[in-house]
């Protein structure tokens, strides 16, 4: 592999995710230069490519494939595209980051999963959480054993239908509200992030889920507003995430709450994404007694991640380490969220592994 990689990026679907990687590959993240980009929509991809830099642009990905300067590519198309591209890249020998969910199907993250293998390329999923400074350090206090052993924990996002957008120039939520394309809705959306990190922190895999899905809020589109879901760890921890869409159209999503509660037999962290101070800690750590409060400011507090995962996947590909937040990885927090759904349709605990498709 060379020192100067090049990116491509597929799908600019999901936008939130695919222009914060289109920034700081333009402001030059090490070893990484934009090459190419594909999106069915001639418009976007054009604009893309213009706005970052990228030498070209597709309405094809599989032209994109096609070049050799591309070694990396970050793919931010709808989730039910994502194993058809994915088996792509990994047949035409390109490296990858993947947005979340990695599919809308356990038969599809399999594909993925044994496409990888198959082709010995690299894979990660672009799970923000796990390189967000707030999420970090509270993994670190994990770690050091500041709250003791985790036993318990509570996560929760709120936000508006009207800010899930298909494109940064539309009102309308167009494919994350469209089944075929999104493959759920407001569960899934958030959801998988938190089963991931969850699982992150705990160390321990799913046993065991309870779920309940609705709309509560949004009772036209066809896909649900609501998801919360009990998951039993096998290590004995028990955890609740709640991920939505039904806030009122109003609240503006900077000031709607993702508040994570990880308790341990021996203190707590407390996180607020949007707020001040973003880390709440208490635990075995000096000082022994009272709260400390850390925060942060700029880029490191939320948009660094991404910038982070770039710098993180590029030294793997370059030393040939294997990445954090592997397929499997995404394919286990694919299989919780999917669990929940199973158990709001059969009103009981879901037990872990799946039946496959």
């Amino acid at each position: 592999m060379k020192k100067r990689i090049g990116v491509g990026v597929i799908g600019l679907h999901n936008w939130y995710h695919a222009y914060p990687f289109g920034d700081y590959l333009k402001k030059g993240t090490n070893n990484l230069a934009l090459v190419a980009v594909s999106d069915e929509r001639e418009k976007y991809a054009r604009q893309f490519a213009s706005q970052y830099g990228a030498k070209a642009w597709y309405t094809n990905y599989k032209e994109l494939l096609k070049r050799s300067d591309v070694d990396i590519v970050i793919i931010t198309s709808y989730t039910t595209s994502h194993a058809e591209i994915a088996v792509a890249c990994s047949e035409a020998g390109k490296h990858m980051i993947c947005d979340k969910p990695i599919a809308a199907t356990m038969k599809d993250a399999d594909a993925i999963v044994r496409a990888v293998d198959k082709n010995g390329v690299k894979f990660m999923m672009a799970y923000a959480i796990r390189f967000n400074s707030a999420y970090a350090r509270a993994k670190e206090l994990i770690n050091q054993g500041a709250i003791g052993k985790p036993v318990s924990a509570f996560w929760s996002i709120r936000c508006p239908v009207s800010y899930i957008r298909e494109a940064p120039d539309v009102d309308y939520p167009g494919w994350y509200a469209d089944p075929r394309k999104g493959g759920a809705g407001g569960f899934l959306d958030h959801g998988v992030h938190f089963t991931d990190a969850l699982r992150w922190y705990f160390q321990s895999e799913v046993k065991s889920v309870a779920g309940e899905i609705a709309n509560l809020t949004y009772k036209d589109i066809q896909v649900e507003d609501f998801g919360v879901a009990i998951l039993r760890f096998k290590s004995g921890a028990i955890a609740t995430v709640e991920s939505t869409w039904h806030t009122a159209d109003w609240y503006a999503p900077l000031s709607s709450p993702e508040l994570c509660i990880i308790t341990g037999d021996e203190g707590e962290i407390i996180l607020h994404y949007h707020k001040s101070p973003q880390l709440e800690y208490t635990g075995k750590l000096e000082p022994k007694k009272g709260r400390v409060y850390l925060d942060w400011g700029g880029d490191e507090r939320y948009e660094i991640g991404y910038k982070r995962i770039l710098e993180y996947f590029a030294d793997c590909v370059l030393k040939n380490k294997k990445p954090i937040a592997s397929a499997i990885d995404g394919r286990a927090a694919l299989e919780i969220c999917l669990a929940a759904y199973e158990s709001a349709k059969k009103r009981q605990f879901v037990t872990l592994p799946l039946k496959r498709d």
